[in-house]
């Protein structure tokens, strides 16, 4: 199987798309002292991606686990870039 860049455009652009929206209510969250974990990104992120069935040649790339996996990557990084690490 060979992609180019271009086929895979449309799918990163709309996950940085629900990237920012975990992001955004990450620090909506905050903002109101809640504490927040991966989990309850992730579940968000999962909400907002619920109706989203992104083809790639034609042939639908998620399925309900994957689209479960896809969430808690998000989720992870967003946690991990607003945790103090040092």
């Amino acid at each position: 199987m060979k992609l180019s860049t271009a086929t895979l455009l449309p799918l990163l652009a709309k996950l940085g798309t629900y990237f920012k929206m975990g992001v955004d209510h990450y620090a909506d969250l905050r903002s109101v002292g809640a504490e927040v974990s991966p989990d309850i990104i992730c579940a968000f992120i999962q909400v907002k991606m619920s109706d989203w069935n992104p083809k790639i040649g034609g042939k639908e790339v998620l399925d309900d686990d994957t689209r479960e996996a896809a969430a808690r990557l998000l989720a992870g990084l967003i946690t991990n870039m607003a945790t103090d690490r040092s």
